[in-house]
């Protein structure tokens, strides 16, 4: 069996200096090539991203097939109703674009952990 890393750090270095290079000669050009760019290339990567997210589309149950857990150990376990996270990210950047300054909080593992304090009278 062919280790994954082998298959897989490939080919997402390429994607990345594809983005790479998209990003630096759209920076680069002068105003009439960038556009000319623009006109080729953002079709390109809106179908690309369409392509992806057609993967992602929800089942029957409205869960997402990637993202949800494929056989869980806890037999008896039910996941909440959380959005995929590929359309939620995509979504997030989205919006990002309308507003510049836009920050997305962090939230902690701590933070998503933390439960009432119960106090027992004993």
């Amino acid at each position: 069996m062919l280790d994954r890393d082998t298959i897989v750090g490939p080919l997402q270095a390429s994607v990345q200096r594809r983005l790479d290079d998209l990003v630096r000669s759209v920076g680069d050009a002068s105003e009439e090539r960038a556009a000319e760019l623009g006109k080729r290339q953002v079709p390109l990567l809106v179908e690309t991203l369409r392509s992806v997210l057609a993967l992602h589309e929800p089942d029957a149950r409205g869960r997402c097939p990637i993202c949800r857990p494929r056989g869980s150990r806890l037999l008896f376990w039910r996941r909440n109703r959380t959005p995929c996270r590929a359309y939620l990210a995509v979504q997030l950047r989205l919006e990002g674009l309308d507003e510049p300054t836009a920050v997305i909080p962090t939230v902690t593992s701590h933070q998503r952990r933390r439960k009432p304090h119960l106090n027992y009278a004993g």
